[in-house]
């Protein structure tokens, strides 16, 4: 999505001496940009991955298939979210994936993201979430995780292994039993409106009119 910026034209005389505003790398920044911006974690999470996912059939054309979403439950606390787009490769995740405020979809109206926050919106609620990468016959699995200074990282877990499963992206995380019906609620309330809507498991869901375009 493009975002308008504005800018002021302002004559400096003189040779006065300039300095331009920065954000330092830091707990504190990656708390508030990870967490801080989300007071419902739950919702930010299922609506934030669930637009990735469709900005992500977009990208290559799969708009009429369905993403999917596994919410947890007493059987199975793991939620995931696995789309069917582009997937990414080694070097995006390393330093696309990971990077706050850069994303392929800011020059375009034609996706929902483009601030390159959603990605990371597990951190909202967990201090470490899984990424696979299915891409060109090979899958990679990374843990994305907040570090002992509390820096977030990623690594990847083992080398490219073959799969015959489609090019796309799941990321995942166990969710305490606690959250299992605010998960659900959540899924409930926004995953309707997209169209088509995604194939959930775990709960029965009915799409609601209208749908978005």
């Amino acid at each position: 999505m493009k975002l308008n910026t504005t800018s002021s034209h302002i004559e400096i005389q003189g040779e006065l001496e300039q300095g331009s505003f920065g954000i330092k790398q830091s707990p504190k920044a990656f708390q508030i940009l990870s967490s801080g911006l989300y007071s419902n974690k739950p919702m930010a999470i299922v609506r934030e991955l669930s637009a990735n996912a469709a900005d992500a059939h977009v990208l290559n054309g799969n708009q009429a298939v369905p993403f999917e979403i596994k919410l947890p439950n007493r059987l199975d606390s793991q939620f995931y979210l696995k789309d069917f787009g582009p997937g990414l490769s080694h070097d995006q995740v390393m330093r696309l994936y990971t990077t706050y405020f850069d994303s392929t979809k800011s020059e375009s109206n034609d996706f929902i993201g483009g601030l390159g926050l959603g990605s990371k919106s597990p951190f909202a609620y967990t201090d470490a979430f899984t990424v696979e990468s299915r891409q060109n016959g090979l899958t990679r699995t990374y843990s994305a995780f907040v570090a002992e200074k509390g820096i977030p990282q990623i690594v990847l877990l083992g080398g490219a292994t073959p799969t015959e499963e489609p090019d796309g992206l799941t990321v995942g995380f166990p969710v305490s039993p606690n959250d299992y019906d605010a998960f659900a609620k959540e899924a409930k309330r926004i995953l309707p409106w997209f169209s088509p809507m995604p194939n959930v498991l775990g709960v029965a869901l009915e799409p609601l009119a209208p749908p978005l375009l």
